[in-house]
């Protein structure tokens, strides 16, 4: 998800920091203009942390709940739009995306 991302380039932002202060070291100024603005881009498009064990339980990939984390759906049809290949088990994982979808619309709204 663009949270984890986030997290993980916040991790190599500090170690670029440490790299910057040696003189032997130069980083190419395109790369570090495009580094930054990815960190920027998953700063903000980052959603939160979602509660994925449920969603795990009933049969919705690691792929299929960063999507849903990434799109911010605001329906279950929407998420079944989106995502066609959750349809496949629709009646087993409808509640647990369900139960998601208020905490991914207080994200939004925080936006």
């Amino acid at each position: 998800m663009n949270c984890e991302a986030a997290e993980i380039l916040q991790e190599i932002q500090q170690h670029m920091t440490v790299l910057s202060m040696d003189p032997k070291i130069k980083l190419p100024r395109n790369y570090i203009l495009s580094f930054s603005k990815a960190l920027q881009y998953s700063k903000v498009n980052g959603t939160a942390q979602m509660s994925s064990p449920t969603l795990k339980l009933n049969g919705v990939t690691e792929a299929e709940i960063c999507m849903i984390g990434n799109i911010c759906p605001e329906t279950v049809d929407e998420v079944y739009a989106l995502i066609p290949s959750l349809k496949v088990n629709k009646y087993k994982n409808e509640g647990s995306i369900t139960e998601v979808l208020p905490s991914l619309a207080t994200f939004r709204a925080s936006k």
